[in-house]
């Protein structure tokens, strides 16, 4: 009888401070989201060419979340020159991410006379050699500095001339998802932030999907590759260009069980400012303020939550 009180006692006293302890972390992610100015800036994130003491502005009086770094065709060392020169300047974690699509950075970690590209390793059909490109890239990619990357893509099919085409792994929709889950478990091995590309699917620079469809399983490319990934725990989806992409982040969420964060593929202008988890703003960022403040949906704090948790983990 004595021990079973001593061990009812013991239950309680861990039941008290396993709820003081959820409530502390809930009462300082509260605090952390009323101490942000705009919470909104929170979710954006540049994609820029140029990275001047403009940008380091921006991001010294903002709370943008990062950025994506656009520069084609560049070396191992002027990249980690960049990236030093960018940390220097700012006095905060954020996202520096580094995009997949046709970017000779995406093989930045090899040899540019041999570019490992998903295709390559798709041929291969190795599980065992799709995780250890992924790992030593992303083992690179971190010793100078980046840490995400939008990288698998998860989809099977692109046109003939598509960009793409080297970057997807294959159509063999089987294979295809075995080689995004070792991808992904590699680079959440390492510590790489990442994000699946692009859901529900991608053609060419713009997808457009017909607001009546009704059956929404039916326009994914390959439900699959996505679901692999998110067994692998990514950490983010790239929604493509679509329109009504609130019903896609719904059926993603609600249907597909993913728990991460969602982000938007690049937005041009205010015209197509949504309010994702991450926004994404490429190129121009003059009137980056106004548009975050006037053109991104407000989103609940805990979206917000996700992305500061995220931003912990750098």
């Amino acid at each position: 009888m004595l021990y079973i009180i001593i061990i009812t006692i013991i239950l309680f006293i861990i039941l008290v401070f396993l709820f003081i302890n959820h409530f502390n972390i809930d009462r300082n992610r509260k605090i952390n989201l009323n101490n942000i100015k705009n919470p909104k800036e929170v979710l954006t994130i540049l994609s820029l060419k140029n990275y001047d003491e403009n940008l380091i502005n921006i991001l010294n009086n903002t709370n943008i979340s990062g950025i994506i770094i656009n520069i084609d065709n560049l070396e191992m060392y002027s990249l980690y020159e960049l990236i030093k020169s960018i940390k220097r300047k700012i006095n905060r974690k954020i996202f520096i991410a580094l995009d997949q699509d046709y970017k000779a950075t995406y093989n930045i970690a090899y040899h540019q006379k041999f570019k490992v590209y998903p295709s390559y390793i798709g041929e291969r059909k190795s599980e065992e050699y799709a995780y250890k490109i992924a790992y030593e890239r992303a083992m690179k990619l971190k010793s100078i500095g980046i840490n995400m990357i939008l990288s698998p893509i998860c989809n099977t099919y692109c046109s003939e001339k598509s960009h793409l085409k080297e970057n997807i792994f294959t159509n063999d929709k089987i294979l295809a998802s075995r080689l995004v889950y070792q991808t992904v478990k590699a680079q959440k091995e390492v510590g790489i932030i990442t994000a699946l590309k692009y859901f529900p699917k991608y053609y060419d620079d713009e997808l457009y999907i017909d607001k009546e469809t009704k059956n929404l399983e039916s326009i994914i490319d390959n439900r699959e590759t996505f679901l692999a990934g998110i067994k692998a725990n990514a950490d983010i989806i790239v929604m493509s260009h679509i329109k009504d992409s609130e019903k896609y982040r719904d059926f993603l969420i609600n249907d597909m069980k993913f728990k991460g964060i969602i982000m938007t593929d690049y937005i041009n202008d205010n015209k197509n400012a949504i309010g994702f988890g991450l926004n994404v703003f490429y190129k121009n960022i003059k009137n980056i303020k106004t548009i975050i403040e006037n053109d991104i949906k407000e989103m609940d704090l805990e979206v917000c939550s996700k992305v500061l948790n995220l931003i912990k983990r750098l």
